[in-house]
């Protein structure tokens, strides 16, 4: 395992498989504050592939903002960086996308040559005004509070569902509290610029797994998730009784879905 800093500073840890010659990469991408150890107690689980996690301009680790107004373009361009320096970008790619991230993976889809084999979607988020006036409430808000301390005390609670234990929430909290108010302004701007792409899921033809909460507020089924499945030709879904933050709150239940899928 290598954890480290690219060339343009993104945060990344990558695992290689136990086997040299395997040809497959499984690419996390985490979701808006937070990093990518959000994914870490199911991606350590994966020795016959190649692993690769990101934190994503001024998220996590990668406190460093490179864009004035970053965008999903940006955080596609910063993935593809990290990919060609580690010599990964020509394995076939599985994309694992939570939230935010859930939205660029469906963008790489579309606006990249990358070699993707198949998507998983976790509680992913679709362009729509709602979700962008949500965003610019946060923004403001932490324009003048300069602090995440109020987020992380209530986001915890707010979004997630009722199994969430303890531990689990105090998780999150760190999370979002690992985050700089400049770097979470900057995701949620690449959030709210998904309206500004032509999302047409029906050119997206590769197998895709779309895992959602039950009891998510943020991603819900309807307006949200379902307007993305009905809307991808090769999509099969798998519910989970929990929130927003679905790997933490279940990741057991998000590791057998994940390890089906990538199987079959």
């Amino acid at each position: 395992m290598k954890s480290g800093f690219s060339k343009n500073n993104q945060f990344y840890t990558y695992i290689p498989a136990a086997n040299s010659n395997s040809t497959k990469l499984l690419l996390f991408l985490h979701g808006l504050g937070s990093s990518q150890n959000f994914y870490y107690s199911i991606a350590r689980k994966f020795p016959q592939f190649n692993v690769l996690l990101i934190d994503h301009e001024g998220a996590g680790q990668s406190k460093l903002l490179h864009h004035t107004n970053l965008s999903l373009q940006n955080l596609c361009e910063n993935v593809v960086s990290v990919l060609q320096e580690l010599s990964l970008n020509n394995l076939e790619i599985i994309l694992i996308g939570h939230s935010m991230s859930g939205m660029l993976v469906n963008y790489m889809n579309l606006h990249t040559d990358l070699p993707i084999i198949k998507n998983v979607l976790i509680a992913p988020v679709h362009p729509r005004k709602n979700l962008v006036d949500i965003m610019q409430k946060r923004i403001d808000s932490l324009q003048v509070s300069r602090s995440l301390i109020e987020f992380s005390n209530s986001i915890p609670e707010a979004a997630t569902g009722s199994n969430c234990g303890d531990l689990q929430i105090a998780f999150i909290r760190q999370l979002i509290q690992g985050n700089s108010a400049d770097g979470y302004i900057a995701n949620c701007q690449a959030i709210n610029s998904g309206l500004n792409y032509d999302f047409d899921y029906a050119k997206i033809d590769k197998p895709t797994l779309i895992i959602y909460g039950k009891q998510d507020q943020t991603s819900p089924w309807v307006g949200c998730v379902e307007e993305i499945y009905k809307s991808l030709p090769n999509a099969k879904l798998k519910e989970l009784d929990v929130g927003h933050w679905i790997v933490i709150e279940d990741d057991k239940n998000v590791y057998n879905a994940l390890e089906k899928f990538i199987q079959e």
